[in-house]
């Protein structure tokens, strides 16, 4: 009876971790000037940002579900698997128009998403870390350097 118990429990952080697996990594979709990040973490957490007039983001959760994830951000998303890892099918909740935008309002309610693969050159992640990055402190003028603009000498 105990074994019966456990089943559910098991079988739900499985299913959990195959879909963070899955769903891992940076989802991007964009319609006219309205931008929607989604950071699929695993634990069932996710950054999710709103670009459009503006910005909102925040951490929200996700869930499991059917060959997909739900992410209980507002608005909220459901996520299906497609064919190509890189690519997931979205239907967005309606939001209703006296809470957003006159172009937020527009956003298509069923939408792509595609992962982002594009990684760091290897010339840049080569560079040698500055030696006064590795101290325990920041620079003794870092106070009187907060928020002045650099200056810079043209070309």
């Amino acid at each position: 009876m105990a074994g019966l118990a456990l089943n559910p429990c098991c079988k739900a952080e499985d299913e959990a971790k195959t879909r963070s697996d899955s769903f891992a990594g940076i989802w991007t979709s964009h319609y006219q000037t309205t931008f929607i990040y989604l950071i699929i973490q695993p634990h069932q957490k996710a950054v999710f940002a709103l670009l459009d007039q503006g910005y909102s983001f925040g951490e929200v959760p996700w869930i499991p579900a059917e060959n997909g994830i739900i992410v209980r951000g507002f608005p909220m998303l459901r996520l299906w698997e497609t064919k190509q890892p890189d690519r997931c099918k979205v239907r967005m909740q309606a939001v209703p128009p006296e809470m957003t935008n006159s172009t937020f309002v527009k956003f298509p309610l069923s939408f792509y998403m595609t992962r982002q693969k594009d990684m760091l050159p290897a010339a840049l992640a080569k560079q040698d870390i500055p030696k006064e990055w590795l101290g325990d402190q920041p620079p003794s003028d870092f106070d009187r350097m907060v928020g002045k603009p650099r200056e810079v000498t043209p070309q």
